[in-house]
């Protein structure tokens, strides 16, 4: 081989080094560039918003003198209380600019021989100061959660032993205890365990004691012979998935049969297995449905007239449903001296029918006899109290039974502040103005509700009619002078609207009179606001006439809720005067500021 050759093979070689080299150093300066960028800098401006944060919690102190702690105590200054006092302005994360945890972070000041030692924690995105922040380990004897039945006795086991990783072992003796538990009424107390570090870090334990007796016992206790509740009785409301119920009775086999304490809707007595089992059901909360017997034979008694006050035996069961009604059995077996807490005033269906082949319902005192009990055509809507079959050995966690205070058997979880009204359930009630609505369903993220009463302005109710030339009067929120167009166009001027959203609405409209299978064609609209629909939960309640949306072809039927929650069957004059009841869609982002969910005490709304 040539020299010539030699060299080009040299040069080849060393090229090839130098590229490698390159590529290192190329690479050692990305990492190094990484580093900087991602570490090294942020931390350097990160200490630099540590002495920052040192420097105004020391003219905090030295304009507040008075707050310096004496020999061998510590003080402390929040960046929050810094922040808000306008000592500091400017301690933000690197690259973001987000703020830094103000509510966290904190400067202590500590005097010792007469000197002031100055500490800081800061929390800035993942950068976190080195200073000690967390309170001691307790570990308590026992378990945190204790389940104990309603009159055993309780002794606190108290406390292991506290750890800090500073301090090390502290003494017991220095947590500060505080709870009681009462063992004769069920209920779910709390027992708290308190105590410091040297570095006056808090820690703060709580045991949870849940004291509760079975909802059989209960129901033993508060009836007399064969379980069943009589009377005028205000000792057996329970509440469930969120929702107020009465116990009726303990069955034989242990489970127990509750009954809703309102109506829930309105429909037609043929339509009321689909109507409960499919619509209704899916409304209720899955853990409470975990509670509630499976295919349960619900009576469907044909009853003669002169049977109706004497029936209290069910004679055939054949409904296997998991929502049912109550039997004129079951209200016979209530009654106590003429009367019984299962009565109201509005028109209540029951399971059984007549030999006329129409279906009983109940209203106390219904066109001014004493008669509690008349069949009706099968094709009428009137309201709805559907009930259950609890399953044995369901324990009561809380309450006294009355309507205040019902018994609790932990199935249901309220709304927490901050979280959205759409995570929330059918039947709750929320509240926003001055008006009270109530969750009748969600729909791809919205919430729908509806007015709890018809609206009022000055103490006057806001009434609307059919005003216009078209004979049939379809509810029609585009046409002026409808009773839609009212609606959707005046509502805004009697509550606060704001959280409301437009969506799209169906109106039903039947040849003649609605039921719940019936056939019907829809026209679609895209409003704010609508009357309800007559088969949505909630939509029928016993207060001043209001509109419905639905529809007919016919020309003089029209659809009104009457005052004791019965749907107008007879044709009525275009001139007919109502109410009006909202219903309106919640925008997604609505949010809970405060409340429970119940009617006395309702989540207050918030966007």
């Amino acid at each position: 081989m040539d020299n010539k050759n030699n060299d080009s093979v040299k040069k080849t070689g060393m090229n090839k080094k130098y590229v490698k080299y390159i590529k290192l150093g190329l690479t050692l300066a990305i990492i190094l560039g990484v580093a900087w960028f991602v570490v090294i800098y942020p931390k350097i401006i990160f200490g630099k918003n540590e002495d920052k944060f040192i420097d105004a919690a020391k003219r905090y102190f030295e304009i507040n003198a008075s707050k310096l702690p004496k020999e061998g105590n510590l003080s402390t200054v929040s960046l929050q209380t810094l922040y808000h006092q306008k000592y500091v302005s400017d301690i933000k994360t690197v690259y973001t600019n987000d703020a830094c945890n103000i509510e966290d972070s904190w400067v202590k000041v500590k005097r010792e021989e007469g000197e002031y030692k100055y500490f800081v924690y800061l929390e800035c995105g993942s950068f976190k100061s080195k200073a000690d922040h967390e309170g001691p380990v307790i570990k308590l004897n026992g378990d945190e959660v204790i389940e104990l039945k309603k009159g055993e006795k309780f002794t606190d086991p108290g406390i292991k032993s506290v750890r800090d990783k500073t301090d090390g072992n502290i003494d017991v003796k220095n947590v500060v205890v505080k709870g009681s538990v009462d063992t004769s009424k069920a209920g779910t107390y709390k027992i708290t365990y308190t105590v410091l570090d040297s570095f006056k870090n808090k820690t703060v334990l709580t045991r949870k004691v849940v004291v509760s007796l079975d909802l059989k016992t209960v129901i033993e206790t508060d009836t007399n012979k064969g379980n069943v509740y009589k009377g005028l009785v205000e000792n057996n409301y329970v509440s469930f998935a969120g929702r107020l119920f009465r116990l009726v009775k303990l069955n034989s086999d242990g489970t127990v049969k509750i009954v809703s304490n309102e109506d829930v809707g309105t429909v037609n007595y043929d339509d009321i297995d689909k109507y409960l089992n499919d619509y209704y059901y899916s409304s209720i909360y899955e853990k409470s449905k975990d509670l509630l017997v499976k295919n349960y034979k619900w009576c469907n008694d044909q009853v003669g007239d002169k049977e109706l006050n004497s029936r209290k035996k069910c004679n055939n069961n054949t409904n296997r449903n998991i929502v049912g009604l109550l039997s004129l059995a079951d209200y016979n077996n209530s009654v106590d001296t003429g009367s019984s807490y299962l009565y109201s005033d509005t028109i209540n269906w029951m399971s059984d029918y007549s030999s006329k082949n129409e279906a009983w319902a109940t209203r106390e005192g219904f066109i001014g006899t004493d008669s509690r009990y008349y069949s009706f055509d099968k094709d009428y809507n009137f309201s709805v109290r559907p009930a259950f079959v609890l399953k044995k050995n369901i324990k009561v966690v809380d309450g006294t039974g009355s309507k205040d205070d019902p018994y609790i058997i932990d199935d249901f979880k309220n709304g927490k502040v901050g979280s959205k009204i759409n995570t929330r359930y059918s039947g709750e009630y929320v509240s926003y103005g001055d008006t009270l609505y109530r969750i009748v369903e969600k729909e791809d993220g919205y919430t729908k509700v509806v007015s709890n009463d018809v609206l009022y302005f000055n103490y006057k109710e806001i009434e609307t009619f059919y005003d216009t030339n078209s004979k049939s009067k379809i509810y029609n929120p585009k046409e002026k002078g409808n009773v839609g167009y009212f609606i959707e166009n005046e509502t805004s001027k009697y509550i606060k609207s704001d959280i409301f959203v437009k969506r799209k609405i169906e109106v039903p409209i039947y040849s003649k009179t609605a039921t719940y299978s019936g056939k019907k064609s829809t026209k679609e609209y895209s409003v704010k606001f609508s009357a309800p629909e007559i088969y949505d939960l909630y939509s029928t309640v016993n207060c001043d006439n209001y509109w419905l949306r639905d529809s007919s072809k016919k020309q003089y039927i029209k659809y009104v809720v009457s005052q004791n929650a019965t749907i107008y069957y007879n044709e009525l004059a275009d001139s007919t005067k109502a109410g009006i009841r909202v219903s309106a869609y919640l925008d997604k982002d609505v949010t809970i500021l405060s409340g429970k969910g119940t009617e006395d005490d309702p989540y207050v709304l918030a966007k």
